[in-house]
């Protein structure tokens, strides 16, 4: 029985065929053809390459100028202290007890159009950002399509975009001005603060003042002891923090390191963009030599397809 089975077993024995050469036929062709047309890619490069040379000695050069800042350490009072015992207190009368500056509120002012606006009208800066259309010969300004006039309003957008502002994990913050002078640069880094830091000063003394007045009104309507220290101490905390204000200079902002003019831009980096557009026109020199030869088989292949029919 086992002997029928094994007689009966028949073994197929199939011979592979010769490997495909049609892989390595595709590739020396690919290979040919980029042979055959290596003055177009070497056009192309260089075309791109000149392109991105003229593109780097033209572009304009920006200077980043920086200056470092922490967050004005606010005076502790001894009023201070004594207030938190009558919190409560304060609190039903309707008197807030302030808290400390806040730094995300600080930085979110020196961007905002009504500070930008102030500080263009105080520095005279419409002349200065917009001197590439200004005729000093004739003493009168270019004026690009569509405009009229040149107003205030027209600076805001190029100042602000110039502007940047990072605080990293410490508090430390730093605020930088790219602009295509760098004495400009680093003035207006520098006169940032100095404004943001006016402004919030007055802005303070503004608001202590009415406190003040206010508190002063609440004092002499209460007779309660207890309600008459917590006014007390908030009429002591608010003219110390306005007689602080006065004599702080760097009241929201203190400079750590002051803005100082680039000796070297920030871009355009030259050697990057050459090497970028060497890299592309070698791309687009290979990719049209690969179109080329893919349009050439699909007309061929069009052409035998209707001669056959």
């Amino acid at each position: 029985m086992s002997e029928d089975l094994k007689s009966s077993t028949k073994y197929v024995m199939v011979e592979s065929g010769p490997p495909s050469d049609e892989d390595e036929i595709d590739l020396l062709e690919l290979i040919r053809s980029l042979l055959q047309s290596w003055a177009t890619i070497v056009g192309i490069t260089i075309l791109c390459t000149g392109l991105a040379v003229a593109y780097a000695l033209h572009a304009p050069e920006v200077f980043k100028a920086e200056t470092l800042l922490a967050p004005a350490q606010e005076e502790k009072s001894g009023a201070s202290s004594a207030l938190s015992q009558f919190g409560g207190l304060a609190a039903m009368t309707g008197i807030s007890i302030p808290t400390g500056s806040n730094i995300e509120r600080v930085l979110a002012t020196l961007k905002t159009r009504v500070f930008l606006k102030n500080f263009i009208k105080e520095k005279n800066l419409l002349p200065l950002i917009f001197d590439e259309f200004r005729d000093e010969v004739s003493n009168s300004w270019k004026l690009p399509p569509g405009k009229n006039a040149l107003i205030t309003e027209d600076c805001i957008a190029p100042l602000k975009d110039a502007i940047s502002v990072d605080q990293d994990k410490s508090g430390l913050i730093t605020l930088s001005i790219s602009w295509k002078d760098p004495e400009l640069a680093a003035q207006w880094a520098n006169d940032l603060v100095k404004q943001l830091n006016e402004q919030l000063r007055e802005q303070a003394i503004a608001d202590s003042q009415k406190r003040v007045g206010y508190l002063e009104q609440e004092l002499a309507k209460t007779t309660l002891q207890d309600m008459r220290a917590v006014l007390y101490n908030l009429l002591e905390s608010e003219k110390q923090k306005a007689l602080l204000a006065n004599v702080n200079e760097d009241f929201a902002l203190e400079v750590i390191d002051p803005a100082v003019a680039p000796e070297t831009r920030e871009k355009p980096k030259r050697k990057i963009i050459v090497v970028l557009g060497v890299l592309c026109g070698g791309f687009l020199g290979v990719f049209a030599v690969f179109f080329t030869q893919f349009l050439k088989k699909l007309k061929s292949s069009n052409s035998e397809a209707a001669t056959d029919s």
